[in-house]
């Protein structure tokens, strides 16, 4: 995010503006504080029990209440501090309590992502103190489901922020010759992370544990395997090879493959995946001895919050991804879908052939059946969900369950294309072209007579001519030859493919794993269940593909570099302007369109996630 080139005006001007859109969260709690002073909804459950605790009745816990106490214990810090610094709130209402959820949403949270981010893509954070934020971390913080509950006293950003604190410091610690310290913080937000949300474990352990394993395995790995055949690939898992190719060059079967890979080396360096793992162990552990004392997961209301096995979660992800994130995968699905002769040169980004085409007949066959399988015998209707029609999910299971029987299955068909689209979105990258070998033509052979006469002329010249000191010339560097040349390609090739920002079909692996735990389990279908599983793909996609005409030669002024600019990110734009009208419809419905259930007169309902 730092460059060394000069910058336009305009960009300098958008660099600096985009801190400021996170201006939008406090506006936002001030307006809900206007309209609904009173604690709404789940809020009745969290404001009284905050205020127990400020009052310093520790053992005091309303048994409706699900979630541990760790974002009573946030707010206490907060407003502790607070109180001890300028001598108020004196006592806990809603809107101070909203306030500290806005703290964490606004400075906090965005602060400590672009931190993370920074990390992923291996960049040094270099940018001046009022343009520290980057767009993409922006339109994380601008996620609807994340920012509507940022205005009210929910634990959905405390939850997600102490994921990515812990995620920080997993990375620190993973770094070669780190101290035993990020290792002992690490471990202690991960246990943290489970005080706000139970689901955590599924990031904090799994996730990052996974991702570490991959990390040992690679460090252990002496070769990539590139044989396909199921018998050598678990061979060569034994002998340190892994079979793990990039997302935008595999195919179905190379996700069952890799998965072959990871457990054969797994099996063959068990020491020191063990070794590895062992912070994330102790996080489970951890986890284990409350479901033990709890004897449960849930805290209250356990008669509705049993868990159990609810697979259509995982159908229901990729909608939700694709209705969010269209801005910035409908270019490059365009890319994948029509033939380079149709593409505008705007919206050309090269892709290769293996990026290129639709999902093959063989993998729709494959994949489809299951899902019809999964919503024949595993749809799951929890009782909240027809039953309370004050949030959108409500009316998005009448129209898949009460429209017509044959809706739910038809379903199938946008449940796949969705995945196929999110997935095949981590393969949205174009790596620098290679430098082309440029043949310089080989000056004409003089003849014989012309030589003569230049010698003679050149004697005449010299004998004129004042004696002058020798000068040195500097060795004449070797032309590269060809031959050297691919080789110098095929290297840069090479460094390109682990380059940040290019994952690998384990690291989906690893992240469908932790989505798939933490939703299955769920029998209840919520928008904010989907938050973390939502942030971490984005966090990880390739950076904005550049068009092609823009990556074959460099700008040749500063209007060309900052067309260039503005064609690479103009999806990230759209995706901006897409959450700001999200966040204003929903905010405007939520605020002035309540109602009255007859059950309940003079009492307005609102619609939310």
């Amino acid at each position: 995010m730092s460059s060394t080139q000069p910058q336009s005006g305009l960009a300098l001007a958008a660099r600096y503006g985009v801190p400021f859109v996170l201006l939008s969260i406090p506006i936002w709690m001030t307006r809900v504080n206007a309209v609904v002073p009173e604690p709404y909804l789940d809020e009745a459950f969290h404001i009284p029990q905050a205020q127990a605790y400020w009052d310093h009745k520790w053992t005091h816990w309303d048994p409706k209440i699900t979630t541990p106490p760790g974002l009573y214990l946030w707010s206490y810090l907060l407003c502790a501090c607070a109180l001890l610094l300028r001598g108020s709130p004196t006592e806990l209402n809603a809107q101070a309590l909203r306030a500290t959820n806005v703290a964490a949403a606004a400075i906090a949270l965005p602060l400590r992502l672009q931190t993370l981010l920074d990390s992923l893509r291996k960049e040094r954070n270099t940018r001046p103190s009022g343009s520290w934020l980057s767009h993409t971390v922006l339109n994380i913080c601008l996620f609807p489901p994340l920012f509507f509950f940022s205005g009210l006293y929910y634990t959905d950003i405390l939850a997600l922020l102490v994921v990515i604190e812990a995620y920080n410091w997993d990375l620190k610690r993973s770094t070669p010759n780190a101290s035993a310290g990020p290792t002992v913080v690490f471990i202690l937000l991960g246990v943290a992370a489970l005080a706000f949300r139970q689901t955590n474990i599924f990031w904090v352990a799994i996730f990052f544990g996974g991702l570490q394993v991959i990390r040992t395995l690679r460090q252990s790995s002496s070769k990539t395997c590139q044989s396909p055949n199921i018998a050598d690939i678990a061979k060569g898992g034994f002998k340190n090879e892994l079979y793990d190719p990039q997302v935008s060059e595999a195919s179905l079967a190379d996700y069952f493959r890799t998965t072959l890979s990871l457990c054969a080396a797994t099996l063959g360096n068990l020491g020191q995946v063990v070794v590895s793992s062992s912070p994330y162990i102790v996080i489970l552990a951890a986890f284990g001895g409350f479901v033990l004392w709890n004897n449960g997961v849930v805290l209250g209301h356990k008669e509705f919050h049993t868990a159990g096995l609810h697979l259509p979660q995982m159908l229901y992800i990729w909608p939700y991804i694709f209705f969010f994130s269209w801005p910035i995968l409908i270019s490059p699905v365009i890319n994948m879908i029509l033939p380079k002769a149709s593409l505008p040169k705007f919206m050309h980004y090269g892709f290769s052939d293996k990026q290129k085409g639709i999902p093959k007949i063989l993998t729709v066959f494959a994949v489809v059946p299951v899902m019809l399988a999964i919503v024949h015998y595993n749809t799951i209707i929890h009782p909240f969900t027809l039953a309370d029609n004050r949030h959108y999910v409500f009316y998005v299971f009448r129209i898949l369950l009460q429209s017509h029987p044959a809706v739910k299955y038809a379903a199938t068909i946008v449940y796949f294309l969705c995945g196929w689209a999110v997935i095949s979105a981590f393969g949205f990258s174009t790596p620098t072209l290679p430098p082309r070998f440029i043949q310089t033509p080989k000056p004409a052979p003089a003849s014989q007579q012309s030589v003569q006469k230049a010698q003679k002329a050149q004697k005449q010249s010299d004998s004129k001519k004042k004696p002058v000191k020798k000068v040195t010339q500097p060795p004449r560097t070797q032309q590269v030859t060809p031959e050297a040349f691919a080789k110098i390609q095929e290297a840069i090739k090479q460094r390109q493919l682990y380059q940040p920002g290019s994952p690998r079909v384990s690291f989906v692996l690893v992240w469908l794993a932790a989505t798939a735990l933490s939703l299955i389990t769920a029998p209840l279908v919520e928008p904010r269940y989907f938050i973390i599983p939502w942030v971490m793909w984005r966090l990880h996609l390739p950076r904005q593909p550049t068009p092609l005409v823009y990556r074959e030669q460099r700008p040749r002024d500063e209007k060309e570099a900052l067309q260039a600019k503005i064609a690479t990110n103009f999806p990230l734009f759209l995706e901006t302007f897409w959450f700001l009208v999200i966040n204003a419809v929903t905010g405007y419905v939520f605020l002035y369109k309540g109602f009255e259930w007859p059950q309940e007169p003079g009492k307005i309902q609102r619609f939310m996630w």
